[in-house]
Order: C-alpha cells, then sequence, then structure tokens
C-alpha cells in the first residue's frame, strides 16, 4: 500500500496546481617541455588547451587546500574548450557550495599557443557572528502571528556565536546561551576534513534545554499546548558523528546520539503515551545518512539534482523505533529564464503503535505542503511530492559604500513562481485529525528574492482542498 501511495504522490503531482484553484596566492605550475621544440603551436582556432598554472587569491582565512579540493581541473591537464569551461562552471558551483565564499570568479588567460593560466578570485564571507539570537519557537512566521498574536513569551532569546570557518579548514564551532521560552544551553564543533586525504571528518556536540510549555496532543489537526509554572520538561542530547566525503558531490554520515526527555506529571495526565507511559525516558539514536549534490546551488538550486536518504534505529526501553526516510529533487532550465523543479519527501516508521514523542511527522522539518502551514499531521508513514515553475524577473544589484569592500555589491535575484503539492499521512488511529488518511492537495503562486548568506525569502499565496487560502512567508528552502 506504501508504494502504491508514493507512485500516486508523484503521478499526481503534475495536476496538483489545477485541482486547486585575498591574501597571496597559491600556484600549482605543470611540468615544463623537455625542450622548445617538444610543444607544437597550435593553429589560431583550435580547441584544445593545456592547463599551466592554477592560482588562487582573496583566501585570507580559507587553507589552499580546502579551496583546491573544490577546483576540478589539474595543472598539466589537456581539455577542449567545451570540457574546460564545463570545469571551470563546475568549479565555481562547487566552491560557492562550500558556503565559505560570497562570490567566486575564474579568470582564464590563454597565450597564442593555447596555454592558459587560471585566476580564482574569492571573496570571503564573514564567518564570525557573536549576535543576538531571536527565533521563533512555533513551525513559522504565520502560526506565531496568526495563532498567538506574535507573542515574545513563544520566542528564543539570548546569545548565538557562530564561527563558520574557525581554523580555515571551513570547520565550524557553536555556542548557543538562549533563554525565554526555553533556557538551552549548546555546544558543537564540525571538522569536515581530519585526515590528509580530506575525504573523513567529525562532528561533536552537547546541548541542555528546559521549557514551562510542551506540545502534548494533537486535536483537529492542530498543536495542543499546555504550560505551568515551574519547568515542565527537561531534556540532555550529545552528539558525534563520522562523516565521509568522497570527490564533491558524496556526503555519508553516520551519527550517534544519546538523549533523555524527562516531564512533569502534570504533562504525563494529559496524555500518558506522550512517552509511552512514562514520565522519563533515555534513547540512543544510530543514524546513517546518504547525500548526492548535483545542482548549481544548494540553499537555491535551479538546474541539477540531489537524492537524501537516512535510516535512524532509536534504542530505548520505552520510545524505541526505527525509521526511513528521504527527500529528492530535480530542477531544469526548459526555458531561457524558466525552470521546472519537481520535489519528493517521505517518512516511514514500520512499527505503527509508536508514543506521541516519536509521531511527529507532517508540518515538521522537511515534510509539509504550502497551503496547510496551520496544521500537522501525526502518523507512521508521510509523502509530499511538489512541482514548482519558476520565471526569473530581474536581478537587481545593491551598490554600498566602496569601504565595504566585499559587500559593496550584494545582488538580489527576483523569481515569480506557480506549485502545486500533493501529500499523505497515514496513522493507524487518527482520532479527529480528519486531514489523516487522505489525499492532501494544494496550491499557489508566490514571490522570491535569493541573495547572499544563502538567504531565500518566499511569499507565497496557497490554496487547500478545504477551501482556505491566504498568504505565508518562508525564509528556508523548500526542504
Amino acid at each position: 500500500m506504501i508504494v502504491r501511495v508514493v507512485m500516486i504522490l508523484f503521478a499526481a503531482c503534475l495536476c496538483a496546481f489545477s485541482s486547486v484553484a585575498q591574501q597571496g596566492a597559491a600556484v600549482i605550475q605543470a611540468p615544463p617541455p623537455d625542450s622548445p621544440n617538444t610543444l607544437t603551436a597550435p593553429a589560431p582556432d583550435t580547441s584544445s588547451y593545456l592547463i599551466r598554472t592554477i592560482s588562487i587569491k582573496g583566501n585570507k582565512i580559507t587553507k589552499d587546500a580546502i579551496v583546491f579540493r573544490e577546483v576540478a581541473v589539474k595543472s598539466g591537464e589537456m581539455l577542449t574548450e567545451h570540457n574546460l569551461n564545463k570545469k571551470l562552471q563546475l568549479t565555481k558551483e562547487q566552491l560557492m557550495n562550500t558556503t565559505l565564499f560570497v562570490n567566486v570568479v575564474i579568470n582564464k588567460n590563454v597565450d597564442p599557443f593555447g596555454i592558459v593560466d587560471l585566476e580564482i578570485v574569492l571573496a570571503e564571507r564573514w564567518y564570525i557572528f557573536p549576535i543576538p539570537y531571536f527565533k521563533v519557537v512555533d513551525r513559522n512566521w504565520n502560526v506565531w502571528i496568526n495563532d498567538y498574536k506574535a507573542s515574545l513569551d513563544r520566542t528564543l532569546l539570548g546569545v548565538k556565536i557562530t564561527h563558520n570557518n574557525t581554523t580555515g579548514r571551513n570547520d565550524k564551532l557553536n555556542v548557543w546561551v538562549i533563554g525565554g521560552y526555553t533556557q538551552q544551553l549548546e555546544f558543537k564543533y564540525q571538522l569536515p576534513y581530519a585526515d590528509k586525504k580530506m575525504e573523513k571528518g567529525f562532528t561533536v556536540g552537547m546541548s541542555y534545554g528546559r521549557n514551562r510549555e510542551i506540545n502534548y496532543a494533537t486535536d483537529s489537526n492542530k498543536q495542543k499546548f499546555k504550560s505551568i509554572d515551574n519547568f515542565g520538561r527537561k531534556y540532555f542530547r550529545s552528539e558525534l558523528t563520522f562523516s565521509y566525503r568522497k570527490g564533491s558531490k558524496q556526503r555519508i554520515y553516520l551519527k550517534t546520539v544519546f538523549g533523555q526527555e524527562k516531564i512533569d506529571s502534570a504533562f504525563y495526565k494529559l496524555n500518558p503515551n506522550y512517552l509511552a507511559g512514562h514520565t522519563q525516558a533515555s534513547f540512543v539514536d544510530v543514524t546513517a545518512t546518504y547525500q548526492y549534490y548535483n545542482v548549481d546551488y544548494i540553499p537555491f538550486p535551479l538546474r541539477g539534482w540531489y537524492v537524501d536518504a537516512y535510516a535512524m534505529q532509536r534504542i530505548s526501553n520505552t520510545i524505541g523505533m526505527t525509521s526511513f526516510g528521504g527527500k529528492a529533487l530535480g530542477t531544469w532550465e526548459f526555458m531561457p529564464k524558466t525552470y521546472i523543479n519537481f520535489q519528493g519527501v517521505f517518512a516511514y516508521m514500520p512499527r505503527q503503535n509508536q508514543p506521541y514523542f516519536n509521531t511527529r511527522l507532517m508540518g515538521y522539518g522537511n515534510l509539509w505542503l504550502q497551503g496547510l502551514e496551520y496544521y500537522v499531521m501525526d502518523g507512521t508513514f508521510g509523502a509530499v511530492g511538489r512541482t514548482t515553475f519558476r520565471r526569473k524577473l530581474f536581478t537587481y544589484t545593491f551598490h554600498g559604500p566602496s569601504k565595504w569592500k566585499t559587500y559593496s555589491k550584494i545582488p538580489f535575484r527576483f523569481f515569480m513562481k506557480a506549485y502545486g503539492n500533493i501529500g499523505y499521512a497515514y496513522h493507524n488511529n487518527p482520532g479527529n485529525n480528519y486531514m489523516n488518511n487522505q489525499l492532501l492537495r494544494t496550491a499557489g503562486m508566490g514571490f522570491e528574492v535569493a541573495t547572499i548568506y544563502d538567504l531565500v525569502m518566499k511569499f507565497d499565496y496557497s490554496f487547500n482542498q478545504f477551501g482556505e487560502h491566504g498568504f505565508f512567508i518562508h525564509t528556508a528552502a523548500d526542504f
């Protein structure tokens, strides 16, 4: 049945829209010919080129090795003009996808004999952000504004110290001190390349938090919350992740998390199944993830495809479970400045009888539908298919003072779009959650703005099959 539902989702996706209304330069030098006569001068119109040198410029913090790892050409390599241009474009995309640079420019100097010198000019981002932290705890801005009247009681306030290139090796350090809705302390360090081959890495982290309110149940596909005077929920997490990155497109992660959850007896009385009949639970999550990215720009892809799949085993005497899931995307420019984007995501838990803590499914994380932002669907199987048509309108470049250097020119890309969504969430005992166990359909149109630092603003006007429609704002990728 599940396979059949997935096939229906993807087959029906296209119909959804109509069914709803600078510090020095490092150089690699090609070995010189044995004598001047060993290199024959090519004809003026030749399409073959020899890469002599590759230099990088502008990487004041980022190590040379991190940059050269993403360069798709090598010194001494002989390439046709077509293949050279193709590899240079790939190099630019891979360097941008490291999220280390605001801009990448590759200058190509060709002499009359077809000898090529390449210069890669990098504009590094700001990497360290000791900034005040503000975040809405609700699933999206619309829920916070409309359901909770933009209450500051439902926000996180604090200080977030982030360094996204701590030692110049694309390593990341996060230290969070958060108050407000949840009192939270968090530390995480990620080093993607810890070996000489620059393939293996690791992540370590710990977090502790407590809050006075929890989402203890779901009623009519709406979250139900309860607050008490004391801190009614406390949790602890520790993480150790091993990563393996072969080349520039494949990534494998093996992640282990030890966690503890504890709730007050007042919350237990509201929903004894929250932690499977207990007020506290300990667990170990072991998750294996495989990713393959072949897109022009991961935060906002317009060309290419990717897959991201995982398998997770939660080991616990009280809330143990097995889970599988993944997401996939394919996007093409089928007309000048016009793109079509197909996406799919699913999650599946083989065991149907689960505590409430394990069943948060659609409306959380990556699994959601445009036009159903106010609703959630719990369950053990969920899938979403989405088709989006985008049309690039124009690019506007903000010109700031020249003293801003890297940020004196900030580009903004503007897009119009239309989209359709299909979704399904299965629960063996849905109760009065009427959106479960039926095919869900939404559609709409919108406007998008993409700029530096992976920032994408999405303004959507969506319709759903229940006769509802409205304006929604999102600040993240579709999935």
